[in-house]
């Protein structure tokens, strides 16, 4: 070994650092692959402490030796087991991978490794292990690992993967095979007639929506398949779907009429439609396309002009939903038609349309409309202050006729809201200039009204587009705001009012703006908004930038620097476009006396003008360190230089300074900061500037980030700082001895260095005076030293404080290599087993299952906590020997909560024939709560014998006297993932629905809906005439039935038909049916229904209720069949449940057509009181009656009005 003297690498190694060792050992596994020296030199390590054996891992990287990484698998170290079993996917070859699963496979601990093999494309090696895993008998969860596959070695193993699947199974077939899932999915469906079974039921709700947004195209036929079957349960899927294949999700919605799809799923993709698809989408329902304001921002002229086109086809269904395209018809009287019907649904129960609705409509449109809410809407006559609002959308002449009595009444409050009406209707018609004249004139002519509706007049002003401002307006303006500041009353909202107006119309004049802005800045002491900017266009700013210098060195001249800071923000990117004004801010933050001016000024210039912010950077920040504003310094340099977490690197000039703060300027918080500053934005300067200040002055050591520094990256300073030890300096005052909390990562340490800290931890937690809350956290900082003895750990298992002792035995298990597992086992055997056993787990992770088991079979059952968790970690082993001790432990007297453990125990040997006799034991068992437990088992990964045997057990749970163990089952079954062939646990749920507990009859009718099929409907009648006898009981089933929504699947609607058809036999349960009836019929049946029962006198005051709440869920395009043919039924019953039928028809966004109008007229005049007292209580718009009226008086003179 002439050229690696062991001692001097091992001398060299232990004075690095961490990094330093790491790189030493990766050119040494480098030089091993041909350097037989060099390889002796790893394989020493590797027979040494655990300190060495982890520097010959670190080899591995290079090295790349695969049979020497096997070793370390059974290494005695947890984290060095851990690290080789990482290690697997790079160093080991295809053998030796396989080699190292089977390893890994008796410790559970193979996941990791055929996930990593998985994710870096050696799928051939997960294939491997499949192949061998196939061949091991007793395998559970072998489906688990599937997915991971290649698609050859899917295919291969699918067919035993189906036999016992998994939750986990299909999670990861969803997520890393999406297109066999839904296959295999479709396979199931295609396997049977109507409704699947329930686990493939829970199956497609669970990954439906992946399956949407990864494999489209299989999802489509999943979806075609469910829809064809009436089962609609994952509809709001079809947006996913939309997304990635808009036309054949649109095809899939046309071939189902009814079918009702939520949201907007062709919004986003709008854009890309031809002007067929989106004809046809808004034929079929707007709502799909989302909201038209989106639309028209979005779609071209061309598509567009479709639309328009297609919702003027449909505008009667969907008359409110196309606001601003009415803006886009092309021939007026269509508009108009269009327009006729959309100001009907848009009225509100009193007539009126909020103005700031109309304000979208064409111009003539709002004309119309502002007509009408002054010389026809009801309401509005005795609400002048709303009505006149209405006013804004008239020509001006006719609106000044309108205000006339308005403009000159005696309350301020009236004058001003007949003015802001008034002098809102230039900005409505920007195209009419002489508007803007007249408006300003009327502001002049008013110039001595009170300040509220001056304030009024103003802000009407302000809400004026660009275009309707113009050059010659300026002098009209100036007046308004000479004869405001003039007012004696003039209040601070009425000056920012002024102020508001004169920064909307600064670009018409920049010299006029100017001058004004230095008047109002004279004459009120102050600018409330100084952003000019906002309202300049590029252009515009240049062309005002001599200006709005001459503005800024105004302001600059009378330290005016917060108005200098707005305008400057308000240019943003174009701040150096007003040529000067950046030395104005420059010069203000140079002779400023608060340092917050000079940061705001310099924070300003690094977003919008880096050149300079770099070029004054170093001189500035030296001007600040010597005013002593240390703070600004801070802020500037933490301040956030882009969006996101990753930030650029400091300046240099920032870098210095910051150097200059921790080498003593500013106080010990400024140094903190400074130094955690540095350790993220300059971390060269940092590790350059640490080692010198330690030099200087060890106290340090106590900022966080270089005790951090230290820890993880430069362990070779850490020597003086381990001992318990007084240091004095700038952070210490030399009067206490304390010990440097370090925390987690001490792998990165020498052995003597883990020593050292470990005997000053142990000083600590050896002080009786000590608090408890510092030897706790101690005690967790001993268990994580790996290169550490643990005699003083194990020593506390005896402490005679009770706290330090339950906390070191639970911290015990923590111990990288298990020293302290005879400790563990030692303290089993007292009182302190409760303790220890919560331990055990974890110290026996990774020992070999065969001496697992020989631990824990000497463990004393005699304590039920430590019998419990004894009896779970053995049904964890996958041994044989392990089984039939579980087996054995049977046939013992056991503890409640042990036998519990027990049956958890065996969930894992549901293949095994002892596991059933043991179950079945328990539930015959006189003891309710074991007998409950079996609806813990997973019901996944089961055959189908097993599921039989399992639904058979489940059923005979629901068959015991005690009412906790079948509703805590009942609880849970609807999710239960057993098939059920037999229908044996099905049947036992349905027998629950008779029963004395509300309770337990609501959770069977919540199982039964989650789990029957088509073939399973006609038990239900049977068990309802049962019920019919328990009135309470019938009513609980039947709310059950009619809470989901039933028309989402096809042998729902069959359900609640069939508890329709049995309630038929009682007039009683009138109101029951109709729920039912409702709940399952769609609007033209459910009418025909209604109707045949209310000629049948069926329709009872109850009866009646449930038809008022039938009709609010109905939706809304099934309301008008309803209504016909409810209004012709000769029963009153009927025509009254029209009433309600027509008022929903009539309501938000659909309205009071002529056609509604004279349905309603007809119910009030009906013959019998009871149908004629209903529709004369509903109120349309009063207006609109007394047209119709009209209009019926006009073609028929012999009519008059109902009532």
């Amino acid at each position: 070994m002439s050229r690696f003297d062991l001692s001097v690498l091992r001398g060299e190694l232990l004075q690095t650092h961490h990094r330093g060792r790491i790189e030493r050992m990766l050119e040494l596994g480098r030089l091993a692959r041909n350097d037989r020296e060099a390889l002796l030199v790893i394989d020493t390590f590797a027979r040494g402490d655990v300190y060495e054996r982890r520097l010959a891992l670190y080899a591995q990287h290079t090295l790349r030796d695969g049979e020497r990484l096997l070793a370390f698998m059974a290494d005695a170290s947890r984290s060095l087991r851990s690290l080789a079993f990482e290690l697997v996917p790079l160093v080991c070859d295809d053998t030796q991978a396989l080699e190292a699963l089977k390893m890994a496979f008796s410790l559970r601990r193979e996941r990791k490794i055929l996930v990593a093999l998985a994710g870096s494309g050696r799928r051939h090696v997960v294939d491997g292990y499949l192949d061998w895993l196939a061949e091991q008998p007793g395998l559970q969860d072998f489906a688990d690992l599937v997915s991971l596959g290649s698609p050859e070695g899917i295919r291969r193993h699918l067919e035993r993967a189906q036999a016992r699947p998994s939750r986990t199974f299909w999670s990861r077939l969803a997520q890393h095979a999406p297109d066999t899932l839904g296959r295999l999915l479709i396979e199931r469906l295609r396997a049977v007639p109507g409704e699947p079974d329930p686990v493939t039921r829970q199956r497609i709700e669970a990954h439906a929506p992946r399956l949407a947004r990864r494999a489209p195209d299989v999802a489509l036929v999943l979806f075609e398949l469910l829809f064809s079957r009436g089962i609609f349960s994952r509809v709001a899927d079809l947006v996913a779907l939309a997304a990635l294949r808009p036309e054949a999700t649109l095809a899939l919605i046309e071939r189902y009429e009814g079918l009702q799809v939520p949201g907007a799923p062709f919004a986003r993709g709008a854009a890309a439609f031809g002007v067929d698809v989106l004809g046809r989408l808004v034929r079929r329902e707007p709502g799909l396309l989302g909201s038209a304001e989106k639309l028209v921002k979005v779609l071209s002229e061309e598509q567009l002009a479709a639309v328009v086109e297609a919702w003027s086809d449909v505008a009667e269904r969907h008359p409110a939903w196309g606001t601003p395209l009415l803006k886009r018809f092309q021939d007026p009287a269509r508009r108009l038609a269009v327009w006729e019907r959309w100001s009907i649904a848009t009225r509100g129960s009193d007539g009126v349309i909020p103005v700031d609705v109309v304000a979208e409509l064409p111009v003539e449109l709002q004309e119309r409309e502002a007509r009408r809410h002054l010389g026809e809407v009801v309401a509005l006559e005795t609400r002048p202050g709303e009505r006149i609002r209405h006013v804004r959308f008239l020509p001006w002449e006719e609106a000044s006729v309108a205000l006339r009595a308005y403009l000159g009444h005696p309350e301020g409050a009236m004058r001003g809201a007949a003015l802001s009406a008034l002098l809102a209707i230039p900005g409505y018609r920007p195209e009419e200039e002489t508007l803007a004249g007249k408006a300003l004139g009327m502001v002049l002519a008013r110039k001595n009204e009170q300040d509220p509706v001056r304030h009024t007049m103003l802000l009407a002003l302000c809400t004026w587009p660009r275009a309707v401002w113009r050059p010659e307006h300026t002098a009209g303006i100036g007046q308004i705001l000479r004869d405001a500041l003039d007012a004696g009353d003039l209040s601070h909202g009425t000056a920012q009012a002024a102020e508001t107006l004169l920064r909307r119309t600064f670009r018409l004049d920049p010299a006029w703006g100017a001058g004004w802005l230095g008047t109002l800045l004279k004459e009120r002491g102050t600018l409330h908004d100084a952003r000019i900017g906002l309202h300049l266009s590029d252009d515009e700013v240049r062309a005002a930038a001599t200006v709005l210098l001459g503005v800024a060195k105004a302001w600059s001249s009378r330290e005016r620097v917060p108005q200098l800071l707005a305008l400057g923000e308000s240019l943003g990117e174009r701040l150096p476009l007003v040529t000067g004004l950046p030395d104005l801010l420059a010069k203000a933050a140079r002779i400023t006396a608060w340092g917050s001016i000079a940061l705001s000024v310099y924070l300003l210039f690094r977003r919008f003008d880096r050149a300079r912010y770099e070029a004054d950077l170093a001189e500035v920040l030296g001007r600040w360190l010597d005013k002593g504003w240390v703070a600004e310094v801070l802020t500037l340099a933490a301040s956030v230089d882009k969006p996101g977490r990753r930030q650029p690197p400091l300046p240099a000039a920032l870098e210095g300074a910051l150097e200059r703060i921790c080498r003593g300027e500013g106080r010990n918080e400024h140094a903190v900061q400074a130094l955690s500053i540095l350790s993220a934005r300059a971390p060269a300067v940092f590790q350059r500037l640490v080692p010198e200040l330690l030099e200087k002055d060890e106290s340090i050591i106590c900022i966080p980030a270089v005790c951090r520094y230290l820890h993880l990256r430069r362990q070779d300073l850490l020597g003086p700082f381990l001992e318990i030890r007084t240091m004095r300096g700038r952070f210490a005052t030399g009067e206490t001895a304390w010990v440097i909390p370090f925390e987690r990562g001490f792998h990165r340490w020498t052995p003597p260095q883990n020593v050292s800290f470990s005997r000053s931890v142990t000083a600590v937690m050896s002080d009786a005076d000590r608090d408890i809350p510092t030897v706790w956290r101690f005690l967790t900082l001993l268990s994580a030293l790996d290169s550490a003895p643990m005699d003083a750990l194990a020593a506390l298992a005896d402490d005679a404080r009770p706290a330090v002792q339950e906390r070191a035995i639970r911290v015990m298990a923590r111990c990288d290599q298990g020293q302290c597992l005879p400790t563990l086992l030692r303290c089993l055997e007292d009182g302190r087993a409760r303790i220890a056993i919560y331990g055990l787990r974890r110290a026996l992770k990774d020992v070999l299952p065969r001496e697992t088991l020989r631990l824990l079979c000497g463990v004393p059952m005699a304590k039920v906590t430590v019998a419990k968790e004894v009896v779970r970690l053995i049904g964890t082993l996958r041994l044989e020997a392990a089984y039939e001790h579980l087996v054995h432990l049977d046939g013992t007297t056991l503890h409640r909560d042990v036998r519990i453990a027990l049956l958890r125990a065996l969930w894992d040997h549901l293949d095994r024939e002892p596991t059933w006799g043991v179950f079945e034991r328990a539930v015959t068992g006189i003891d309710w709560l074991m007998a409950s437990r079996l609806g813990d088992i997973p019901a996944d990964r089961l055959t189908r014998q097993a599921d039989q045997r399992l639904s058979a057990l489940l059923a005979r749970v629901l068959a015991r006297p005690e009412p906790e163990a079948r509703i805590d089952l009942l609880l849970r079954a609807w999710s239960l993932s057993v098939s059920d062939p037999e229908r044996t646990f099905l049947a036992a749920v349905a027998a629950r629905l008779v029963s004395v507990y509300d309770d337990e009859v609501r959770a069977a009718v919540t199982a039964i809906l989650q789990r029957c099929a088509e073939d399973d409907v006609a038990r239900l009648p049977g068990l309802l005439r049962v019920a019919l006898s328990d009135a309470r009981c019938l009513h609980v089933a039947v709310s059950a039935l009619v809470s989901v929504n039933v028309k989402g699947r096809a042998v729902w609607i069959a359900l609640a038909r069939a508890a329709e058809a049995v309630l038929a036999d009682d007039p009683r349960w009138s109101a029951l049916r109709v729920r039912c009836a409702a709940a399952a019929m769609a609007g033209q049946e459910f009418a025909e229904w209604l109707a045949a029962l209310g000629e049948q006198g069926g329709l009872s005051a109850d009866a009646l209720e449930a038809c008022r709440s039938a009709i609010d869920a109905l939706p809304a395009m099934e309301l008008a069949p309803l209504l016909d043919r409810l209004r012709r039924s000769v029963s009153p019953e009927a025509r009254r449940v029209a009433v309600w039928a027509l008022v929903r028809d009539a309501g938000p966004e659909r309205g009071w057509t002529p056609e509604r109008l004279e349905q309603l007229a007809a119910l009030q005049t009906d013959p019998s009181p009871f149908v004629a007292g209903a529709a004369l209580s509903v109120f349309p718009p009063r207006e609109m009656v007394l047209a119709h009226a009209n209009e019926r008086r006009r073609r028929d003179p012999a009519a008059s009005p109902p009532g």
